[in-house]
């Protein structure tokens, strides 16, 4: 498909057919960050923490195989930091997990929703994108900048397994291949963990093609969609800056282009939406109450404003960054872990109060 076309080309076709798989999948299957987190937090087996689990060895895998098959170069990624802002990204972290959590949704949750007729998801997403970019080139780029250079940490080697070579004195291809087949083998164990329990299988299965196509953006940007003579930046599955930079096509169309980040938005929405009519879940849903619409709005702040300063979202950091086995991509995640345990103890005690007054009446 891919032989006569233009490396501009490649990346537009190749975003757009990502996010469409990615949006077909995330509708029909569930696939969410913050049921996986939740389900931890509550000790539940509702199978989404496990779907995470296998999105993110596969991805492992996958990814790492790319780079061993075709000697990509991660470092043209922004996930691998040689000095880690780290202040920016464990507040940018929690600050992404409070909001997933109090929005009812990462930013790729968000996206998929939203093409279903959910409102409260389409006021999710454009606040993230405003406020993201905002964080990122606008009004509140000052305040990120000071907090990346309140603390840097140093990292000879931005990743683990290269980390790990320089430490032990192991051949690099050594590593990787046991990277690859240890992350191979305990997706396999969870995927077939489904079969024999016969729990969530098509979760399972979708989440498997998930994490694929998350090596499948590092192919398409670094690989078949590669220009030594425009190169643009190696990227792969993420939703806040190519969400904003979506919002700021749509308003400048005749004076800016299309990247893959931007044809990776609208194949989501694409496939979003085409899942929900084959499958009759094309419904609109709005705020119950203005005190909700707020609750969300706050979400959208926090999320698009923490994305930009831990440079990645629940997908771009925990699937996409998570895949190069950067040191950041840990710190983020990490933190975003650590937010959505606060946005979630907000939230059981929201619930509990209006408990409170519904037995009050």
């Amino acid at each position: 498909m891919f032989e006569n076309m233009e490396p501009t080309q490649i990346l537009l076709w190749g975003g757009g057919l990502l996010g469409l798989a990615f949006g077909l999948l995330g509708q029909s299957s569930r696939f969410c960050f913050r049921q996986a987190v939740a389900e931890g937090f509550e000790g539940k087996r509702a199978g989404q923490l496990r779907a995470w689990l296998i999105a993110t060895l596969v991805a492992i895998a996958a990814t790492q195989a790319v780079v061993y098959l075709f000697e990509l170069d991660l470092a043209e990624s922004a996930y691998w930091v040689k000095s880690l802002p780290l202040v920016a990204l464990i507040l940018g972290g929690i600050m992404f997990g409070v909001g997933m959590m109090i929005a009812r949704g990462c930013a790729g949750r968000q996206v998929v929703l939203a093409a279903t007729g959910n409102l409260r998801s389409l006021i999710v997403i454009i606040t993230i994108a405003l406020s993201g970019y905002m964080t990122m080139r606008g009004l509140l780029a000052p305040v990120r900048q000071s907090l990346e250079g309140l603390v840097q940490l140093p990292f000879a080697h931005p990743d683990v397994m290269h980390s790990s070579v320089a430490l032990f004195g192991l051949e690099a291809e050594t590593v990787q291949t046991a990277v690859i087949a240890i992350a191979a083998l305990l997706a396999l164990i969870l995927i077939s963990r489904s079969f024999v329990l016969r729990d969530k299988i098509y979760l399972s299965l979708s989440a498997l093609v998930i994490g694929g196509l998350i090596a499948g953006g590092w192919y398409v940007t670094g690989v078949i969609g590669f220009d030594e003579f425009e190169p643009t930046r190696l990227e792969s599955l993420t939703f806040v800056a190519p969400g904003g930079n979506a919002m700021q096509f749509l308003m400048i169309y005749t004076g800016t282009t299309a990247n893959f980040g931007i044809m990776l938005i609208g194949g989501v929405i694409a496939g979003s939406f085409l899942s929900a009519l084959v499958r009759r879940e094309l419904k609109l849903q709005s705020f119950s109450e203005p005190k909700e619409m707020l609750r969300y709005l706050a979400g959208g702040v926090l999320m698009g404003s923490g994305a930009v300063m831990a440079i990645g979202c629940s997908i771009g950091q925990g699937l996409s960054g998570i895949s190069t086995l950067s040191f950041a991509s840990i710190i983020s995640v990490s933190a975003i872990v650590a937010g959505a345990k606060i946005g979630h103890w907000i939230m059981h005690r929201e619930t509990q109060r209006q408990t409170k007054l519904a037995a009050a009446e």
